[in-house]
C-alpha cells in the first residue's frame, strides 16, 4: 500500500489567517484541536486520549514550513498519510525493532523507517514546541494557541516562557479563518453531501410497515462507512418517536401511517455531511401537511434570505415568522441552520442572537425542524455555500414530504 498522497489543493485559506494574525500581531497560530491540526496541514492526526498532545503550528512567515509537534509513536501515522509539507518535532520514546534492508516493505514503512532514523526526539510535548518555535526563530514573539486541546501545565509552561501578554487564546480565531472555505474545501463538502444525500435516498426506499427503526439507522452508518465515511448522529425515528430530536436508542417497528424524520451526519476526508427529510409510509394525515408545508414555507423564506450582506439573526428572524404565519402560530426555535466544514458546527448559528454578516463562500446547512410530542416531527434540511449573489445548493433531493 502506498501512503496516502496530499490531495491537489488546500483547505486553508491563508490570505485570511495572514488578515487575523496581521490584525492580532501574531507570528504564528497553534492549532491543538484535530480540526484545526487539519486545516493547517490538510491531513487528520487525531490523538487517542485526551492527555496525548499533537499540535500544529502555521507560522505568519509564508515562506516558512508548518510544523507539527506529535508523539514518536504518530510518524507512522505521518508516513500513512504521506505528510511532507512539515517539519517534524517529535517527543516521548517509542521503539520499533527491525530493518527494512532487503527485507518486504511498502512505501508507508520505508517512509515510517526514514522518520524514524532522522527525526529528533525530544523529551515532552513542551520541550518538542519550545523546539519548534526556535527553529521558527519566534520563542520570544506572541503567538496564538489553540487553547481547546493543549494541557494547562504546557499552556502554563509557555505563557511563562513568553513575554506577558504574548500568548493569546486562538480557537476563536481559527473557527473565524474558516468560514469562508477555499474550492477545494467546498468541493470536498459537496463530495460529502452527495454521498449523504445517495445514502438517505436508500434509506426512503427500504421503508415500509415492518421496518424497524434499527434497520434504517444500521444501513445509514454500513453505507457510509462503506463509501469511506465517518458516521455520526443518525436519527432515525418513526411514529411518535420522530418527535424526538436526537435519537441513539431505536425500538421502534414502522406501521402504516407512521411519519419518519431523517436527521443524519457523516464525515468525509475530514469535512462533514448533515441533510435531514420526512417521510409517510402510507396516506399523510391533513396534520402532517399542514405542518409539513408550515416548516417547508419557513425553509424557503431562510433560503431567500441568504446572501452577501445579511445578517446571521435576520435570516432567522424570517424563517421563523413565516412558519408561525403558516400554520403554526406557536413554532420556536433556537437556530434554523448553522455553518458547516470541519467541523458539523462552525462558528456560525443561524440563530436569533447571530451577528455574523453572511459572506460568499460560507457554507451554511439550512434546516427548520419541528418536533411536537404526542403527534411527529418534520425535518428538511440542506446545505448550501454562499455566493456573490445568494446561494449555491450542495445538497439536491426533492424537497418535499415523501410518501411511501
Amino acid at each position: 500500500m502506498n501512503p496516502q498522497q496530499p490531495s491537489e489543493g488546500s483547505g486553508l485559506n491563508r490570505d485570511r489567517a495572514d488578515e487575523v494574525m496581521k490584525a492580532k500581531g501574531l507570528h504564528a497560530l497553534i492549532a491543538t484541536t484535530p480540526e484545526n491540526i487539519h486545516y493547517v496541514i490538510g491531513s487528520q492526526l487525531r490523538a487517542s486520549n485526551w492527555t496525548m498532545q499533537i499540535y500544529a503550528i502555521l507560522p505568519a512567515d509564508p515562506s516558512a514550513r508548518p510544523c507539527i509537534v506529535i508523539p514518536t509513536n504518530r510518524l507512522g501515522v505521518v508516513a500513512q498519510f504521506g505528510i511532507t509539507n512539515v517539519d517534524i518535532f517529535a517527543y516521548s520514546d517509542f521503539f520499533v525493532e527491525g530493518t527494512i534492508e532487503g527485507k518486504p516493505s511498502t512505501a508507508d514503512i520505508d517512509l515510517f523507517y526514514s522518520l524514524l532514523q532522522t527525526t529528533v526526539v525530544h523529551q515532552g510535548a513542551a520541550d518538542a514546541l519550545f523546539a519548534a518555535l526556535k527553529h521558527l526563530g519566534i520563542e520570544n514573539q506572541p503567538i496564538g494557541i489553540d487553547e481547546m486541546r493543549i494541557a494547562p501545565d504546557i499552556m502554563a509552561r509557555v505563557q511563562s516562557a513568553l513575554p506577558d501578554g504574548a500568548v493569546v487564546p486562538a480557537y476563536k480565531l481559527f473557527r473565524h479563518i474558516r468560514l469562508v472555505k477555499t474550492p477545494f474545501e467546498i468541493e470536498r463538502l459537496r463530495r460529502a453531501a452527495e454521498v449523504n444525500e445517495r445514502i438517505e435516498q436508500e434509506l426512503i426506499h427500504l421503508i415500509a410497515a415492518g421496518v424497524h427503526e434499527k434497520e434504517l439507522a444500521d444501513h445509514y452508518r454500513i453505507a457510509v462507512m462503506r463509501a469511506g465515511g465517518t458516521p455520526a448522529m443518525t436519527a432515525v425515528g418513526a411514529g411518535p418517536r420522530s418527535a424526538l430530536p436526537l435519537i441513539e436508542n431505536y425500538f421502534h417497528t414502522i406501521e402504516q401511517g407512521d411519519q419518519i424524520r431523517f436527521d443524519l451526519c457523516m464525515q468525509l476526508d475530514g469535512y462533514w455531511g448533515d441533510t435531514g427529510r420526512t417521510v409517510v409510509a402510507g396516506e399523510p394525515t391533513p396534520w402532517m401537511k399542514k405542518h409539513f408545508n408550515a416548516v417547508k414555507s419557513g425553509w424557503e423564506t431562510a433560503l431567500e434570505a441568504v446572501r452577501p450582506g445579511v445578517r446571521a439573526s435576520d435570516v432567522f428572524h424570517a424563517a421563523v415568522s413565516r412558519v408561525q404565519q403558516e400554520g403554526i402560530p406557536h413554532y420556536r426555535r433556537q437556530h434554523v441552520g448553522h455553518a458547516i466544514g470541519l467541523e458539523l458546527y462552525d462558528d456560525l448559528t443561524i440563530s436569533p442572537g447571530d451577528q455574523h454578516i453572511l459572506e460568499p463562500g460560507m457554507v451554511l446547512c439550512v434546516e427548520v425542524p419541528y418536533y411536537e410530542l404526542g403527534a411527529g416531527g418534520f425535518q428538511i434540511e440542506d446545505t448550501v455555500v454562499v455566493t456573490p449573489d445568494g446561494y449555491e445548493f450542495l445538497t439536491h433531493m426533492e424537497r418535499k414530504l415523501f410518501i411511501k
